[in-house]
């Protein structure tokens, strides 16, 4: 039986209708709302399958195949995107720890970077390594949807700089709500590898914690809290940081807790312990720090023409790189809250610790983490800056077991089992801040022209460390 014509052009309007539903949807997953806290993003990457090992070793995924497969893994990059476009500025090509490129037609190029880093070797095995993880992420770009030509610049300080692709960020709401911060966020550079005795590729971390956690029950981790590190890091804020740390969990049956003991040049610590030994423990504490170069740099070297003062050098808070490889374990990470967030922190699901102490007592106040989960839905616990009660917590969590052990297994199920500190979602993750970045950076080419923006390709500046040919 024939339609009549009226009635065709009715089932034409209904199709395109539906087709442009779907597009809506499929374009409302790719692009996010913008906001802190997403949760519909952290409820998604809780539900389904976990992705498979084929699904991990996937580094080409497009966009729509990233957000898909790893929900909020593009939560940094949306909210920087939110803050709308921004002039960069070409910056003196000796500014300490910065490095400036561009991407052109698919490849990358060095532009500029720091001759005479005061950190030599640490800086160019960080610059290095974040490079690698750039290029890496470039080269596996599908065909479909081409990187689109950028300019950039990145930190390896540990400290974050405004408009530059940092290790971490601030989450002061001071700050971020100043008009003025404008903080990108990029992987760290462990996530190619930290070359430590005891800590190497993040993979290769990642795989030695799959074998201690597949090999040690719940019950048979240590009943302890653990922790190495280095007394001196400490944050501005909390002078005191680790110093009290030692103090409270000094001679206590409860702690393995050690100052490290730096050998041969800071290249290893008599007493340090391997990445993945952390995870043989039910609780592990993470410590931000204070990078504090005077012990290794004279301040003769430091001037203001290093595009810091000395006063910023002696006090450059910020995050601990250990982070992500803590997350790794099904162990309950106990930390002060942060204050700073690398790219992926923004997935920590706090519970304070006077929240399980205090039950009758409000949830505390605290702008940086305005929001406390339930035990029951916690992925972390954030405990007293002076460690006031830590012992008491820990006393808590023995007794009330079973929760420690959700707190434990949501923490790994996020980070590890849902591919977070995969490569694949690495390089998801470099190539939507590429995009992200590129949507919204400004700048005066002319003036970048003038002063020689062509750069040196990453395949010979990654052999000669120059960017000029002669």
């Amino acid at each position: 039986m024939a339609v009549p014509p009226g009635r065709r052009s009715l089932f034409r309007v209904i199709g395109l209708l539906l087709a442009i539903f779907a597009l809506y949807n499929v374009l409302k997953g790719a692009h996010p709302h913008h906001g802190s806290q997403q949760p519909w993003a952290f409820r998604d990457l809780l539900r389904g399958a976990h992705p498979t090992k084929e699904v991990l070793a996937n580094l080409g995924m497009t966009e729509v195949q990233c957000r898909s497969t790893f929900p909020g893994l593009f939560t940094e990059i949306d909210e920087s995107v939110s803050r709308g476009p921004f002039q960069l500025e070409r910056a003196n090509d000796d500014y300490m720890g910065l490095v400036q490129g561009r991407i052109k037609d698919g490849k990358l190029y060095i532009i500029s970077h720091e001759r005479k880093p005061n950190r030599d070797m640490l800086f160019k095995q960080e610059r290095t390594a974040v490079l690698h993880a750039l290029h890496r992420a470039i080269l596996t770009t599908p065909s479909s949807e081409p990187l689109p030509d950028t300019t950039f610049t990145l930190t390896i300080l540990d400290y974050p700089r405004n408009n530059s692709w940092s290790f971490s960020r601030p989450n002061d709401p001071v700050i971020l709500s100043s008009g003025t911060a404008n903080y990108w966020v990029m992987p760290h550079f462990s996530f190619w590898s930290w070359p430590l005795p005891f800590i190497g590729p993040i993979d290769q971390a990642l795989s030695k914690i799959r074998s201690v956690e597949e090999e040690t029950r719940w019950d048979e981790k240590k009943d302890k809290v653990v922790w190495r590190g280095t007394a001196w890091f400490n944050s501005v804020g909390n002078t005191d940081l680790r110093p009290k740390l030692l103090e409270k969990t000094k001679g206590k049956s409860w702690a393995d807790v050690e100052d490290l003991k730096w050998v041969n040049n800071g290249g290893s610590a008599g007493n340090s312990i391997e990445v993945e030994e952390f995870c043989g423990y039910k609780y592990v504490i993470y410590t931000e720090v204070c990078l504090c170069y005077p012990s290794v740099v004279p301040h003769s070297t430091l001037s203001y023409e290093d595009g810091w003062r000395v006063a910023e050098i002696r006090k450059g808070v910020t995050y601990s790189g250990r982070l992500p490889f803590h997350q790794a374990c099904a162990s309950v990470l106990i930390t002060p809250p942060p204050n700073y967030l690398l790219h992926t922190a923004h997935l920590m699901r706090p519970v304070f610790s006077s929240t399980l102490l205090r039950p009758s007592l409000s949830a505390p106040q605290n702008k940086r983490w305005p929001k406390s989960y339930p035990p029951t839905q916690a992925n972390v616990i954030f405990v007293d800056p002076k460690w006031e009660d830590l012992e008491a917590m820990i006393e808590w969590l023995r007794t009330n077991d079973d929760i420690a052990k959700g707190i434990a297994k949501r923490q790994r199920e996020v980070f590890v089992e849902k591919g977070i500190l995969s490569e694949a979602a690495e390089s998801c993750y470099w190539r939507g801040l590429v995009r992200g970045w590129s949507s919204v950076v400004r700048l005066d080419d002319e003036k970048w022209k003038a002063e020689g923006s062509e750069g040196m390709r990453w395949e010979t500046f990654s052999l000669t460390g120059n960017v000029r040919s002669d």
